[in-house]
């Protein structure tokens, strides 16, 4: 069994003997009710299974699952991953990233005022986009295998996309110089699921869709995760690049 260094176990969706026993139950007889109903596995979505979504929750309760985070990094902003752990998209965390990026000479100064005009942080600003107040993952090694075309701009555009949204199509001097930072990253990150409810992250299409689509044999099966807590530096489990074997095993990421 996989342990954190807290001592929780980990659950990983691609790696059944991971999966707490109750949750093999459950997921077990949903799957086989699935094929008895005549659902073909890759259509695990249309399964109506949401009403046992706070049961399988409950079941992780005291597990951690591992996710992906997939972005375009620096080498300090990696080490500040690993110290402080994954903040919260917010605008307060876009106009750090492009501070530190121009105090280290990664920005010029029009650049960087060009870039933080978007993102200025004043009172009532908001982040463009549907993403602030959260940290987007996914659960399974599938956007990485079969879908990405899905991450693919997260790896290729430096900053993520609150920074890179405005400017990888209308912007062509700027959208090559967002390309040219950092290196495509998967950040591998453990998630406490099993949370009360007003802090209960996003999961779609769900958790226990997720697992069942599995069960059924559909290896693309994953689910997006809209955490709503920053992740501390003690669940980062890894970030992986170029270079390294958990990254390159993957022949489809890019490279540079």
């Amino acid at each position: 069994m996989l342990m954190d260094p807290g001592g929780l176990p980990i659950v990983d969706v691609d790696v059944p003997v991971t999966w707490p026993a109750p949750l093999v139950g459950l997921v077990s007889e949903l799957a086989e009710a699935a094929r008895r109903l005549g659902h073909a596995p890759e259509n695990y979505q249309d399964v109506d299974l949401l009403s046992y979504e706070d049961t399988a929750l409950a079941l992780l309760e005291g597990h951690l699952v591992r996710a992906r985070h997939h972005t375009r990094l620096l080498d300090h902003e990696k080490d500040a991953i690993r110290s402080q752990g994954l903040r919260l998209l917010d605008a307060r965390l876009v106009n750090d990233r492009l501070e530190q990026a121009h105090k280290l000479g990664y920005l010029t100064e029009a650049e960087h005022r060009t870039l933080r005009t978007v993102n200025e942080t004043v009172p009532g600003q908001r982040v463009p986009g549907r993403r602030e107040g959260q940290v987007c993952l996914t659960l399974s090694a599938a956007a990485q295998l079969h879908h990405v075309h899905g991450i693919h701009r997260l790896l290729t555009y430096w900053g993520g996309e609150a920074i890179y949204w405005q400017h990888c199509e209308g912007s062509p001097a700027l959208a090559t110089k967002l390309r040219s930072l950092g290196v495509p990253s998967v950040v591998f990150a453990l998630l406490d699921l099993a949370t009360p409810d007003q802090e209960r992250p996003s999961v779609f299409p769900s958790l226990v869709h997720v697992f069942v689509g599995k069960a059924l044999g559909h290896d693309p099966a994953d689910a997006d995760v809209f955490y709503k807590s920053s992740i501390p530096p003690q669940r980062i489990e890894s970030i992986v690049s170029p270079g390294d074997v958990a990254y390159d095993r993957f022949p489809d990421l890019p490279r540079s």
